[in-house]
């Protein structure tokens, strides 16, 4: 009895604690905001809160953070399963990863303005941040899980073949429970990666149903209140999106992270 009373204890302490540090922060921001007494600067949390309640009771509002949310994974998603496959290659042949190193390294080192002002020539503005995510994952998803398999413990892999594994037990076995926390890694630092990129794609190519038009609408028109809204409104998807992905991820690492 003890034993399950404690964690819920401790769970609750520090949920207090960020509370009361969440709280804190907005008691600074209230004085910052007091002392400039610039509102358009930096408007005061009520009427922020405001703004954000009115936002949400807007229909509108759910259709575009739908469609924000479903490009951004859709480009993450995409990323997720080429980035895997070109690991797979490049740890199998040197050639191939002769061959993909430098596209890789050209990706990582290019600035993200860069890639979304490139992408408005090549695709309609709604699909701009589907490929901006794509283009900033994939690059994480390679290295991590190509450094995953090329960590796999030798002796693991020939006691496989000694215990005469099939191909795939091979991969179930002992391949996947190594790259798992790679993977792991990789996905967390990938979402948060493509939520960013991607909303900043949205902001530069504004598609017409989009957090990133508004935020970009706010800017334009001066409406700071709503812009701080709409800034608070991509803080908690990502906050939610990565507590629901990433633990669908540590539940699949707790399944085949220990085979």
């Amino acid at each position: 009895m003890q034993i399950s009373i404690i964690p819920g204890k401790l769970h609750r302490k520090r949920f207090f604690r960020r509370a009361v540090c969440v709280f804190i922060w907005i008691c600074i921001w209230q004085l910052v905001s007091f002392i400039l007494d610039q509102q358009l600067l930096i408007p005061q949390p009520l009427n922020v809160f405001k703004a954000f309640g009115t936002l949400i009771c807007e229909r509108s509002f759910w259709v575009l953070s739908a469609l924000t949310i479903s490009r951004i994974l859709i480009g993450f998603f995409l990323a997720l399963f080429v980035g895997v496959i070109l690991a797979i290659l490049t740890s199998a042949s040197s050639l191939a990863y002769d061959f993909f190193y430098p596209a890789i390294s050209i990706i990582k080192a290019t600035p993200v303005a860069s890639f979304i002002i490139l992408a408005l020539f090549w695709f309609s503005t709604g699909n701009v941040p589907i490929f901006i995510a794509f283009l900033m994952v994939l690059p994480v998803i390679w290295a991590n899980v190509l450094q995953g398999i090329r960590n796999t413990d030798p002796k693991l892999i020939e006691m496989g073949k000694i215990f005469r594994f099939s191909r795939i037990k091979v991969y179930i076995h002992i391949y996947i429970p190594s790259i798992m926390p790679y993977f792991k890694a990789a996905f967390t630092t990938g979402l948060g990666l493509a939520w960013k990129a991607g909303v900043a794609a949205e902001v530069i190519g504004r598609p017409a149903l989009s957090i990133g038009n508004k935020l970009a609408e706010a800017k334009i028109y001066l409406e700071s209140e709503m812009l701080f809204a709409w800034t608070i409104v991509v803080v908690i998807i990502s906050i939610l999106l990565e507590n629901v992905l990433v633990g669908i991820v540590n539940l699949l690492n707790d399944r085949y992270g220990r085979l």
